[in-house]
């Protein structure tokens, strides 16, 4: 700056030096003096610029008039220029010059002179523009404007669009058009001069210019438009789409909502905002514009609307949480930066909460608007649904808590608001406060739950407000142990919840009294009220846990106290046991049961419960706990006359499943133990019979001697027997067991025991003569008694003929034909007295008509011809006979073996007739139907042949044994089902038995 005012100075000597020594009419002479006076009004500026700085640091009531720029000195020189040198070729500067100074210095009428002669004179001169631009802001500003004159001037300035005055023009001629009262024209110069400026405009002015007329350009185009108040934003928008500047919306949008802003015309501002949002709806800037609807209605006090604004807004322009499940991201939330997010997420936070608490702190100024604490209630609640994290929702849940309390009367909402306070911030410095006054807002809010159901004649039960507040006092008397209005609140609370009759409630309040504050002087009273509630309440889980917590209490420590919360908790099992088993719930009454007899061991009541958990584990299918009921009862209570019944619901339960080896462990136990139980008799029965069943020898042989012993003359002792017998033989006793058998054929009571013992004499004989002697009473006994024979007694009276056929069968296969050939007709004779012997007894077999034995035995007297013949024809011929003595042999035999075919094949055939004319079909049928097929395929062809398949069936014998519980896929216990309870008298187990031993041994 000083040396450029040193390089000044130095020319302005020069100039000055130059226009002293030179004549007056030196053609240099005009520009010097243009070049001087410039120089000087720079100088004079300068000066100027100074002075009125100096002005401008006085204090306002010590400035004077403001100082005037004075440029009669350079205007010297040129008034020079343009008196004497009329023919300089730059006259139309001087001109131009003189007119610029004469306007610096306010002198309007002599710069107009000036310029009229430049668009006079110079028509050409490219100072015309800036000449009409001087005459129309000479019109547009003077103390009366003449606008039509000014828009005419404004004109002849755009017949120059190189001018870098063009732009201006445009504009002022807007401006000049809506002053004439045309809106419309104004509105689309207006949008022209942006149009234009925003094109091409920065190759004739600088950015800074451009940027100051598009804004002034905005700026009037805006307010053209909100001068009406009819116009709307999507006027604006239509008008723009017409005028070609669409592309400008956005921003002139934007414009036109601030303008009504600033106006207070805040309707019209939400409408303009939200077309802004439609115009540019992935906008990085599109949350401030929400933000700004939601601005709009708070100043219009439209809470529910600013409520609305913001539930949109946090759904649209605030990022979900990334825990948040299925979160729903925004089309304008997928779009943006996380940087845009973030501010995004500050931005709306900031705002929400600051207009929830502005609007709190204006109810609590006008103290009367509901409407007001409604609405910042409900702006805390959409505050705390996204911002529940951030450090100020510590405040804001007790902001809202405290408008719930004590303004909008709900104080179950403001518990909720105030818990919310604690659990965010414990140690908070409101914190205790909040807590205190959720436990009176609870409080309130039950009494009032109270009254409301009592008014409606409705019974008094526990509802979600008890477990808050009895959360809340506990982590009261947690955090403020010391105070001393904990034991009194307690008590209070307690109190209320008795009253009204919610028992199990009262109960914990006072259990916490007694358990924090044992000493406290309404401990005393708060241990009775609550054995009084036991008393009372149905609440059986509760009365339990809460009669344990009370034997520890200092207030119950003396024996009958003791004994009485003891007497408490067994009643309270029994009760929920009974309870737990109406509704279904078998598997926990079952372990309630067992609960209270394992801790109770002496209690009167015990061998009863330890019976009930078995009834509950049958009905819920737990083996493990009606087993271990079982177990208890055998070992500690079998003076008690429930172990019985105990040991014979496990006995049956077991027994229903296939567990028997369980099964005859419990009936054995019953047996030896409790001679006097009712169904002893049952279980001494089953006992052997089970024990059978599992291979347990020795066992049923113990159980069967048990049973004969006590019952020998029942009707089951025959049956006993048989099994203790077959028990031998299965242990490999065959000795012990025909002297079982011999025994009890000469005792038996009925003729059907006597064959049947007989016939399993035989079976275990080693002699043939014992066994033939054995078996040839067993028939006498049916000869002589067959009219008195049950269906057993013909079963093993047929089995008895069977056998006698097996033993002549025996014979005649002992006798070989093979031999001496003189002995070879007496060794035929025996065999055919022996199959003659044979048949008979098979057909004496199926002349008692039992259907096993019948087919057996007409198999087996075709099966004896047909393998005497095949053993005749297979026979070799003696050796020392020639080969036609030995064809001659040969041909005897076949013409002997003929006729024994016959009879074998007849044999066959009436035995299959007999089989189905019966309807019997078992592997004897089948074996008849095969050797059929044998001897005469074409009247007999192979069932398979045919397409048949016969498949044998016999009497069903008892299941095997189920060595553990069906597994299911996953490897767990498969659930089983409890058959149906039989009625009195039908015992399973003696069915069992019946069809286990009418099977063949």
């Amino acid at each position: 700056m000083v040396q450029a005012r040193a390089l000044r100075k130095e020319a302005l000597g020069l100039l000055e030096k130059l226009v002293r020594e030179s004549p007056a009419d030196a053609p240099e002479m005009p520009e010097a003096l243009l070049r001087l006076g410039e120089l000087e009004w720079e100088e004079a500026r300068e000066r100027f610029l100074r002075a009125f700085a100096d002005w401008e640091r006085l204090p306002a009531d010590r400035r004077g008039e403001p100082p005037r720029p004075d440029y009669s000195r350079p205007r010297s020189r040129i008034l020079r220029v343009l008196r004497e040198h009329k023919t300089f070729r730059d006259y139309d500067l001087a001109l131009y010059v003189d007119g610029f100074l004469a306007t610096e210095e306010g002198k309007l009428d002599e710069a107009l002179t000036r310029f009229d002669k430049i668009i006079e004179w110079f028509p050409e001169s490219r100072f015309v523009p800036d000449a009409h631009m001087a005459r129309a802001e000479y019109e547009f500003t003077k103390d009366a404007p003449d606008y039509e004159t000014a828009y005419r001037e404004y004109e002849q300035v755009l017949r120059y669009r190189d001018s870098e005055l063009y732009d201006l023009a445009l504009f002022k001629s807007a401006w000049t058009l809506w002053r004439l009262g045309k809106p419309d024209e104004a509105a689309r110069r207006f949008l022209t001069v942006f149009k234009t400026t925003a094109d091409g405009a920065p190759a004739r002015r600088d950015r800074g210019e451009i940027d100051e007329l598009q804004n002034e350009a905005l700026k009037n185009l805006v307010a053209v438009f909100a001068e009406d108040e009819k116009n709307r934003a999507d006027d604006m928008h239509r008008f723009l789409v017409q005028a070609g500047g669409e592309k400008f919306a956005g921003r002139i949008v934007l414009a036109l909502a601030k303008a009504f802003y600033e106006q207070a015309h805040y309707e019209r501002g939400i409408e303009a905002y939200r077309l802004l949002l439609r115009l540019e709806p992935a906008s990085p800037e599109a949350y401030r514009y929400a933000l700004e609807i939601a601005r709009g209605h708070s100043t219009l006090e439209a809470w529910p609307k600013l409520e609305q604004d913001y539930r949109w807004i946090l759904e649209e322009y605030v990022a979900p949480p990334p825990g948040r499940k299925a979160a729903r991201r925004s089309a304008w939330v997928s779009a943006q930066t996380p940087e845009t997010l973030a501010r995004a997420r500050r931005a709306v936070e900031k705002q929400l909460r600051e207009d929830a608490v502005s609007l709190h702190a204006k109810a609590q100024a006008d103290k009367v608007s509901r409407a007001e604490f409604e609405g910042a209630a409900r702006l805390y609640v959409v505050y705390l649904g996204r911002f529940a994290n951030t450090p100020e929702a510590y405040e804001i849940s007790f902001n809202l808590a405290e408008i719930y309390y004590y303004h909008l009367g709900k104080p179950a909402e403001a518990a909720e608001a105030y818990l919310a306070a604690v659990e965010k911030r414990p140690d908070g410095e409101l914190s205790r406060t909040a807590l205190y006054n959720a436990l009176n807002a609870l409080e309130a809010a039950r009494a009032a739950e109270f009254e409301a159901r009592r008014k409606a004649n409705e019974k008094q039960i526990e509802t979600e407000l008890d477990k808050k507040l009895t959360q809340a006092m506990e982590l009261y008397v947690r955090t403020y142990p010391n105070d001393a209005q904990v034991p009194e609140l307690l008590f209070r609370q307690g109190k209320l919840y008795y009253d009204y009759g919610v028992f199990d409630v009262a109960v914990r309040q006072w259990g916490l009294l007694l358990e924090k504050y044992p000493k406290h002087e309404k401990a005393a009273i708060a241990g009775e009220l609550v054995l009084d509630s036991f008393n009372k309440s149905e609440d059986y889980e509760n009365i339990e846990v809460w009669a344990r917590r009370l034997k520890t209490a200092p207030a119950f420590q003396t024996p009958a106290q003791q004994a009485r919360l003891d007497a408490l908790i067994v009643g309270a099992v029994f009760k929920q046991g009974e309870r737990l088993s109406a509704n279904g719930e078998h598997a926990r009454a079952a372990e309630a049961y067992l609960r209270a007899a394992r801790e109770f061991p002496k209690d009167e009541r015990a061998a009863k419960a330890l019976v009930n958990a078995e009834i509950a584990a049958k009905r819920a299918g737990d083996l493990g706990k009606l087993a271990t009921a079982a177990d208890l009862l055998a070992k500690q209570y079998r003076a008690r006359p429930e172990a019985a019944e105990g040991l014979w619901i496990a006995a049956t339960t077991h027994q229903e499943v296939g567990l028997f080896a369980e099964a005859a462990r419990y009936n054995a136990t019953i047996a030896d133990a409790f001679p006097s139980y009712p169904k002893h008799r049952d279980a001494a029965f089953n006992a052997v019979l089970l024990f059978t069943t599992v291979g347990d020898h020795a066992g049923a042989i113990r159980a069967g001697e048990s049973f004969r012993k006590r019952y020998g003359r029942d009707e089951a002792a025959e049956e006993v027997t048989f099994l203790m017998g077959k028990a031998h033989e299965n242990a490999g006793k065959k000795r012990e067991a025909a002297a079982l058998y011999d025994r009890y054929a000469k005792t038996a009571r009925t003729p059907s025991g006597q064959i049947e013992a007989l016939v399993r004499l035989a079976s275990v004989s080693d002699g043939e003569r014992a066994k033939s002697a054995a078996l040839e009473r067993a028939v006498q006994i049916y000869a002589q008694r067959k009219k008195a024979l049950d269906e057993r007694g013909r079963y093993f009276a047929a089995k008895a003929r069977y056998m006698q056929g097996q033993v002549h069968l025996a014979r005649f296969d002992a006798i070989a034909i093979e031999g001496d050939v003189q002995k070879l007709k007496q060794r035929l004779k025996q065999k055919s007295e022996l199959l003659k012997k044979a048949a008979e007894a098979f057909l004496a077999t199926a002349e008692i008509g039992v259907a096993e034995w019948t087919t057996a035995s007409l198999y087996q007297i075709g099966y004896t011809y047909e393998a005497f013949a095949k053993a005749l024809l297979d026979s070799p011929p003696p050796p020392k006979l020639g080969e036609e003595e030995k064809e001659l042999y040969r041909q005897s035999i076949e013409e002997f073996v003929i006729p024994i075919e016959e009879r074998s094949l007849e044999a066959y055939e009436s035995g299959w007739q007999k089989a189905v004319e019966l309807g019997i079909f078992n592997s004897w049928t089948a074996k008849m139907r095969a050797a059929l097929g044998r001897l005469n395929a074409e009247m007999y062809p192979p069932l398979k042949e045919i397409g048949f398949e016969l498949r044998s069936r016999k009497a069903l014998t008892l299941p095997g044994l189920i060595e553990a519980p069906r597994r299911a896929k996953a490897g767990g216990s498969e659930t089983y089902v409890i058959p149906v309870e039989r009625p009195e008298g039908e015992d399973d187990a003696k069915g069992k038995a019946k069809a286990a031993s009418g099977a063949e041994p």
